[in-house]
């Protein structure tokens, strides 16, 4: 069994048709990603699993349960965290606070405690602005505060939008080397990227959008070096 399984979901905006029978499975223990164009259906696709939009057709099972008429914050407890695109912080909290507000589906606050500490040593940038307002840090610390907040919930399955966008190339490597922490902690992640060499780089495996539909899977590495890939993607 599949630590999450998607099967042929169809996702309409009003009369817009954004997903087409979209289906994926991740594995636990797998870094996986979704790439493609503007448009295609990625950051649909995760917020569809999130609980954020609801697919009018198909089926999303986490741990073998139906995710099916859950609401975002069931999803969560369940534990699949969101990390948004735009990183959507709370800007006039501090980086404590956020933080706090990431762990508020726990009810062992004091193990939270002990996770917070936890999130500090793996983005030591964010201990140095421990009381500053998250609204005030740059874009990349911004990305480190979203993704910590998403961990303080302690997720098995954690979906990263777009976790690069804005960036300067230094921090998007910071990014991406993060990513590989997070999973020896034992957290599966579904990354979002239009970075795809980046993307494909660091993911056991990785499906191709476009229009709403996947035209390619298969191991990162595999799709790295497709041809098909590299004409639309890597230039």
């Amino acid at each position: 069994m599949s630590l999450l399984q998607v099967d042929d979901i169809h996702v309409y905006y009003d009369k817009i048709h954004a997903l087409k029978g979209i289906s994926v499975h991740v594995e636990e223990g797998e870094i996986v990603t979704l790439v493609g164009g503007n448009g295609a259906g990625k950051s649909t696709t995760l917020r569809a699993i999130s609980g954020l939009l609801h697919p009018r057709d198909g089926a999303i099972r986490f741990e073998g349960k139906a995710l099916g008429g859950l609401g975002a914050h069931d999803i969560a407890a369940l534990g699949i965290r969101h990390v948004p695109e735009g990183r959507r912080v709370f800007g006039r909290l501090t980086i404590a606070e956020n933080l706090d507000m990431g762990a508020f589906t726990r009810r062992d606050r004091r193990v939270a405690k002990d996770d917070r500490e936890q999130m500090l040593a793996l983005f030591p940038r964010l201990r140095e602005r421990y009381r500053q307002l998250a609204g005030t840090l740059s874009g990349g610390e911004q990305q480190m505060l979203a993704t910590a907040r998403a961990l303080m919930g302690k997720p098995r399955l954690l979906l990263m939008d777009e976790p690069s966008m804005g960036l300067a190339p230094m921090m998007v490597e910071q990014v991406f080397e993060t990513m590989g922490r997070i999973k020896a902690e034992g957290v599966t992640i579904l990354l979002v990227e239009q970075n795809a060499p980046m993307a494909l780089g660091v993911a056991d495996r990785g499906y191709v959008l476009e229009s709403g539909q996947i035209v390619l899977e298969g191991a990162g590495r595999d799709l790295l070096g497709d041809e098909r890939v590299q004409r639309a993607y890597l230039g």
